[in-house]
């Protein structure tokens, strides 16, 4: 079984993520003598692919056993949200930002706001913030591994 999916991301964490990928393709690339990297050819690539694949299977015959709905099938990616000071609040405070895993745009905002946005939390400290932008923070679309 695979560990569990993380939510809260930073900067630093996602860089890291991206450079280890990286150094790993062009490992491979170099020793693979490639020219340009296909996914097909990368061995890592094709077994995330099938596991991935093997968890939509076993997430699509649970759904048909109890009767539910099919799952819903989304790739998650990084989003960057950045808040800003809501109106008569202290403006002295630097406006956060905190990035996090979601299938799209909405669901990151809503997931960033249900943890951030509870009493205490990030969104509320300094006389609270708002969600002002919720943007793709890697340039490639689908799964980050």
């Amino acid at each position: 079984m695979l560990p569990a999916e993380p939510h809260h991301l930073s900067e630093l964490f996602i860089a890291e993520l991206r450079r280890l990928q990286w150094e790993r393709i062009a490992c491979l690339i170099e020793k693979e003598r490639m020219t340009v990297y296909t996914p097909s050819h990368d061995r890592r690539a094709v077994r995330y692919e099938q596991q991935r694949l093997q968890r939509l299977v076993v997430d699509v015959a649970a759904a048909e056993r109890s009767g539910g709905a099919a799952p819903e099938i989304s790739r998650h990616r990084v989003y960057r949200i950045d808040a800003r000071p809501a109106a008569g609040s202290r403006q002295d405070m630097p406006a956060p930002t905190v990035h996090l895993m979601a299938a799209s745009p909405g669901e990151a905002a809503e997931r960033a706001w249900a943890v951030h946005g509870r009493d205490g939390g990030l969104y509320r400290r300094g006389g609270g913030y708002r969600i002002a932008s919720v943007e793709q923070a890697l340039p490639e679309p689908g799964e980050l591994f």
